[in-house]
């Protein structure tokens, strides 16, 4: 979800719920044999300042998704980091 869109629901202002980042928590992620899910710990932060404890769920094509753009993102890192200012 993309930091612009709402979440249905308003809050007690009466206000849209707005999704101002979704961090991970650092705990294992847990994967569901019988629906074939991943899930992962997650706290999404609002932009009114209050964070909700949730789960980001993946199905198998998803999982593999984000797997492959953790690789290249993790790439990406290792080869700025060697490359040495002049």
């Amino acid at each position: 979800m993309a930091a612009d869109q709402m979440l249905p629901g308003a809050c007690e202002s009466g206000s849209a719920l707005i999704v101002d980042r979704v961090v991970l928590i650092q705990r294992d992620a847990r994967y569901d044999h019988a629906s074939e899910e991943t899930r992962l710990a997650v706290e999404v932060h609002l932009r009114d300042g209050s964070t909700v404890r949730t789960e980001l769920v993946l199905e198998p094509a998803q999982l593999y998704a984000v797997g492959i753009q953790v690789e290249r993102a993790l790439s990406a890192r290792e080869r700025a980091r060697s490359v040495v200012p002049r």
